[in-house]
């Protein structure tokens, strides 16, 4: 029966997704991770690479922004502790 369905839809991430969410639904599973690992296995190999590649990237700025906000949001406190101070 997989192979007649796999014959039958067009293998794009979105279909593949989409039967992967379904298959877990009808078996009483939470449909989340086999949509996504669904999603996945539908990509081609140089979007699977990009998304790994955009995945660390955001592993390794995602620190240095939040210090950057925290610095900032300081910053922003110690001007407006400044302007209240002189008035």
């Amino acid at each position: 029966m997989k192979t007649l369905v796999e014959d039958a839809t067009p293998h794009g991430p979105g279909v593949t997704a989409g039967l992967a969410g379904a298959r877990a639904v009808l078996t009483g599973k939470n449909p989340a991770w086999p949509a996504v690992k669904g999603l996945v296995s539908g990509m081609s190999g140089k979007t699977k690479v990009t998304l790994i590649l955009l995945l660390v990237l955001a592993l390794l700025l995602g620190p240095v922004l939040l210090v950057v906000l925290v610095l900032a949001l300081i910053g922003a406190g110690v001007v407006a502790a400044v302007r209240a101070a002189a008035k």
